[in-house]
C-alpha cells in the first residue's frame, strides 16, 4: 500500500507533539534530577538523567527520522518506566503519581489509537498495581479514597483521550480520502500521481525496475454531454472506470486528472506487455461500454511511456505519455501511440 505525500501532514503533526513533549520532559526531568539527588533519592535521580539524555538524542533525530514510531515508542517506555519506578520509590505525598495521568494522553497523541492503547492498557494498569500495593497495602495510613479518585481521574483522562485521538484519526482519513480520490468515480487523484510514482520507483527490485504510464483520453467526449446531458456523461466517466478498474492488476495504479482523462501506472511490465494492456482498455471502451442513457458509440485515444527508457522524472514521463496522446488524436483517434 503507498502512502501518499498528503499523509505527511499526519507525520509532521506527530513530529511537532514529540518536539514539544521532549522539551516539557527535558526541563522537568532536568529539575527532577537535581532535587532527587540533593534530598537523598540518587538512583532515581540517575534514570532521571537517563531520561533527560534519551531525549536529547530524540530530539536531535526526531525531524529526520523515518522510524519516528519506533523512537516515540522507545521515549515513552523510558518516561513510563521512570515514573513506576518514581512511584515506587518516593513517598505518596510528593504526589509523583499524578504523572500517570499523562500516560493515555502522550501514548495516544504519539502513537495513535492501536499502539497507544496497548501503552496506555499496560502502563496504567501497572502504575494503578503499584499505586495501590506501594501506600495502601504498605502504607495504612493512605485514604482509600485517595487511590479511587486517582482511578476514576485516570479513567476519565484516558476515556477522552482515547474518543479526541479516534474521532481526530478518522476525520484526519476522510479528509485525505477526499483531496486524493476522485469524487465521482473514486478513482486517485492527480494530487496522489507523485507519491504513487515515486513508491513503485523506489519499490522495485533493481532487474525489475520499470514503470509504463498510459494515458487515455476520450474522443469527443464534449459530445456525449451535449447530445446525452451530463449526467449520462458522469455515467460514462464512471463505467470507463470500472472497465480500467477491472483490468488493473493489484499492484497497477488508476487515476482520473478530470473530465475525461485517465491514467495508469503499470509496474513491472515490458512495453510488449504495456501495448497490450492499452490496446484491451482501448477496445473495451469502444465495444463493451454500457453506461445507462448512453446509445452511441466511444473510443478513446491512448499515450504510453515508459520508466526509465523515456526519462528519470515524472515529468519527463508525463510529457512523453502526453505528447504521444495527442499524436494519437492527431492521426484520427481511437488508436495507440507508444513510440
Amino acid at each position: 500500500m503507498a502512502t501518499s505525500k498528503l499523509w505527511g501532514n499526519e507525520l509532521e503533526f506527530r513530529r511537532t507533539v514529540l518536539r514539544v513533549v521532549l522539551l516539557v520532559i527535558i526541563v522537568a526531568g532536568v529539575t527532577f534530577t537535581i532535587n532527587n539527588w540533593v534530598v537523598g533519592h540518587k538512583i532515581l535521580a540517575i534514570v532521571e538523567l537517563v531520561v533527560v539524555i534519551l531525549s536529547f538524542i530524540i530530539l536531535a533525530i526526531h525531524r529526520k527520522t523515518p522510524n519516528l514510531t519506533l523512537w516515540s515508542s522507545v521515549f515513552l517506555c523510558a518516561l513510563y518506566t521512570v515514573i513506576l519506578f518514581g512511584i515506587f520509590s518516593v513517598s505518596f505525598t510528593s504526589a509523583l503519581y499524578s504523572w500517570l495521568f499523562i500516560v493515555p494522553v502522550l501514548s495516544y497523541l504519539l502513537l495513535g489509537t492501536k499502539l497507544g492503547s496497548l501503552y496506555s492498557v499496560f502502563y496504567v494498569s501497572l502504575g494503578c498495581g503499584i499505586l495501590t500495593y506501594r501506600h495502601i497495602m504498605q502504607h495504612t495510613d493512605i485514604p482509600t479514597i485517595a487511590i479511587i479518585n486517582i482511578g476514576l481521574t485516570l479513567i476519565a483522562i484516558w476515556a477522552l483521550s482515547y474518543t479526541y485521538e479516534q474521532k481526530r484519526a478518522a476525520m484526519v482519513k476522510r479528509l485525505q480520502e477526499m483531496a486524493s480520490l476522485d469524487p465521482l468515480t473514486g478513482l486517485n487523484n492527480r494530487l496522489l500521481l507523485s507519491s504513487i510514482f515515486d513508491m513503485l520507483c523506489l519499490s522495485l527490485p533493481e532487474q525489475q525496475k520499470s514503470v509504463s504510464m498510459i494515458l487515455v483520453d476520450l474522443d469527443h467526449f464534449k459530445k456525449v454531454n451535449d447530445e446525452f446531458g451530463h449526467s449520462v456523461g458522469d455515467a460514462v466517466l464512471i463505467e470507463v472506470s470500472r472497465i480500467i478498474n477491472s483490468m488493473r492488476r493489484r499492484n497497477d495504479w488508476a487515476f482520473r486528472f478530470g473530465g475525461e482523462e485517465f491514467c495508469l501506472l503499470i509496474p513491472d511490465v515490458t512495453p510488449s506487455q504495456a501495448n497490450s494492456i492499452a490496446e484491451r482498455l482501448r477496445y473495451a471502451v469502444q465495444h463493451t461500454l454500457n453506461a445507462e442513457g448512453f446509445t452511441a458509440n466511444l473510443t478513446a485515444s491512448l499515450g504510453i511511456a515508459h520508466w526509465p527508457d523515456n526519462g528519470k522524472e515524472l515529468s519527463e514521463i508525463y510529457k512523453v505519455a502526453d505528447e504521444r496522446l495527442y499524436q494519437a488524436k492527431e492521426q484520427g483517434r481511437n488508436q495507440i501511440i507508444a513510440e
